[in-house]
């Protein structure tokens, strides 16, 4: 199929485009289309419960997708000439190649490092291990999966970070409906009315206000006594709860800490 193929894919089928394949000008609102190694498209439209899916040594070029559509990257596929609209996601880790731009600036995912992804609507980003990601912003059911290192996180209402062991955040921002799930390390994260909860990693300089819940040892459904938290500062609106672990050098201003044990009454302190 040449690239200069005019197509309308609203059937919910798939389409394959194969080894030598160059399919162009798609309009995907439902269904998906597969781009397979050595496949190529270009100038694809993805909105509505379409999905591009890009595999491994495939290659999408000017994609655009938005309003509920997707693009999913595999590791060592390539995207380039990006546009992505509101409520679109994109689906992939640090060993895709894209680059683009979206509302909020543009991105790009090259050799290991990513840079100003927007993720949301489902979209999520794994940074894997030595590799490394920066500028993100988390919305609306958005995922970043951290077994490497991160910094510079925005997680607004709906998005998530999660940091595995041996992961490391720094600098992130955590608003309000964000949550941020700390198994590895973390260092200067700022709630500002979101979630943070140490599943037995390790925090420091955390600063907790404006509604924000801090919660060593436990994620609400089991124990973590290996977390540890330093430097913790609790100001004005926010609370911080201690399930389990280690509580080192924190600072209540004007907020709330509360120490919980399982065989005694919970102690508050303020």
């Amino acid at each position: 199929m040449g690239s200069d193929a005019k197509n309308l894919m609203n059937d919910g089928n798939v389409q394959i485009v194969k080894t030598g394949e160059v399919i162009g000008a798609t309009q995907l609102t439902e269904g998906e289309l597969i781009v397979e190694a050595g496949g190529r498209a270009e100038n694809t439209v993805v909105t509505g419960a379409g999905w591009l899916k890009v595999a491994t040594g495939g290659i999408a070029k000017c994609t655009q997708y938005g309003n509920n559509g997707t693009l999913s990257v595999s590791d060592g596929a390539i995207a380039t000439d990006i546009v992505q609209s509101e409520g679109g996601a994109i689906s992939l880790s640090t060993l895709a190649t894209v680059n683009g731009r979206h509302p909020e600036g543009e991105f790009s995912v090259d050799q290991g490092y990513a840079c100003g992804l927007l993720l949301e609507n489902g979209g999520n980003l794994r940074v894997l291990e030595g590799h490394r990601a920066e500028k993100i912003i988390l919305d609306q059911e958005g995922g970043l999966l951290v077994n490497g290192t991160t910094s510079a996180v925005v997680v607004d209402e709906g998005g998530e970070l999660l940091v595995y062991p041996g992961g490391e955040a720094s600098n992130c921002e955590i608003n309000q409906g964000g949550v941020f799930m700390l198994a590895g390390k973390a260092s200067d994260t700022l709630l500002a009315g979101g979630t943070m909860n140490n599943l037995g990693g390790e925090d420091s300089d955390t600063i907790v206000e404006n509604g924000s819940i801090y919660r060593l040892g436990t994620d609400g459904l089991q124990l973590y006594s290996s977390g540890k938290t330093q430097n913790l500062s609790v100001n004005v609106g926010g609370r911080a709860e201690v399930h389990a672990g280690t509580l080192e050098n924190a600072v209540i201003q004007g907020g709330t800490v509360i120490l919980l044990s399982p065989t005694s009454a919970d102690e508050n302190l303020s």
